[in-house]
């Protein structure tokens, strides 16, 4: 996706209440396409899901709480971020979703849709179609927002096709867009963490560490569980350069870190992965 200036990154984690959680996640499934994480508490609980790049936890209402269905109104509306968007509104209309605005977009640079769930919750899913500042399409600025920049690292690699599929297979890796064959360009994201792939061209000046004989990046990936995403990439064709091991540090900063776990490997195009857990 493109960044949007009228448009901040998705930062909050909203927790949404539900009559039946069992039904909702299912129904949430299947109109929004929603991936169900986990499950928690008895017989008082919720769930936690995805769609995107954004998180929702669903909690099931106890007796005396009521939903915006049950209210007759409802007081928010959550939005969610969707690459194909064309896609996901005819998904929720074949679903049965009742649309309250059709695909438009919007005067601020928003390719969009709203529609109501099974308990009465707005839903609005977007997409940025256009990068435009607030004073452009005549918003008031009261105060000039930073947004945190981000930075992804892009891989020069021999092969993108096969380089896609190893880290799909070994970091778990979703595919967000690729760009044509033969000189592949493409983003990936591995829980969250983005980063780009090319097939390398020495003529435009990159070649793969394999290609080069060497390389002058490491990539740090932090993970739950460093051991078993090491074996995985090793399984997968990583060469393992060094086993998972607990290191102290001394460092100086507002956020030092102290201890951490971390081992690495390389992968089959040449690049280095750090493969670690903060510990404190």
């Amino acid at each position: 996706m493109i960044s949007n200036r009228s448009l901040p990154t998705d930062t909050v984690l909203p927790h949404v209440m539900y009559r039946n959680l069992n039904e909702a996640v299912a129904w949430l499934r299947n109109a929004f396409d929603f991936v169900e994480h986990y499950r928690y508490g008895d017989p008082i609980g919720g769930a936690q899901i995805k769609a995107g790049n954004a998180w929702i936890m669903l909690k099931q209402a106890r007796p005396e709480d009521r939903t915006p269905k049950q209210l007759g109104f409802g007081t928010q509306s959550l939005t969610i971020f969707i690459e194909d968007l064309e896609a996901h509104f005819s998904r929720a209309k074949a679903a049965g979703a009742a649309i309250l605005e059709d695909l438009n977009e919007t005067v601020y640079g928003e390719l969009q849709y709203s529609a109501e769930d099974l308990d009465g919750h707005h839903w609005l899913f977007s997409r940025h179609a256009r990068d435009l500042s607030p004073d452009q399409w005549g918003a008031s600025m009261s105060h000039v927002a930073v947004l945190t920049p981000q930075i992804s690292p892009m891989l020069a690699v021999s092969d993108a096709t096969a380089a896609i599929e190893f880290y799909k297979s070994a970091f778990d890796a979703e595919v967000l867009w690729h760009l044509g064959d033969g000189h592949m360009v493409a983003g990936l994201s591995v829980h969250g963490a983005g980063f780009f792939l090319a097939t390398e061209s020495p003529s435009h000046g990159t070649r793969s560490p394999d290609g080069a004989g060497y390389t002058t990046v490491r990539i740090e990936l932090f993970v739950d569980d460093p051991e078993s995403v090491q074996r995985k990439a090793v399984a997968t064709g990583a060469a393992c350069r060094s086993p998972v091991a607990e290191h102290t540090h001394s460092t100086i900063g507002p956020r030092p870190i102290r201890r951490m776990l971390q081992g690495s490997v390389v992968d089959p195009f040449g690049h280095m992965w750090l493969i670690g857990k903060i510990l404190e």
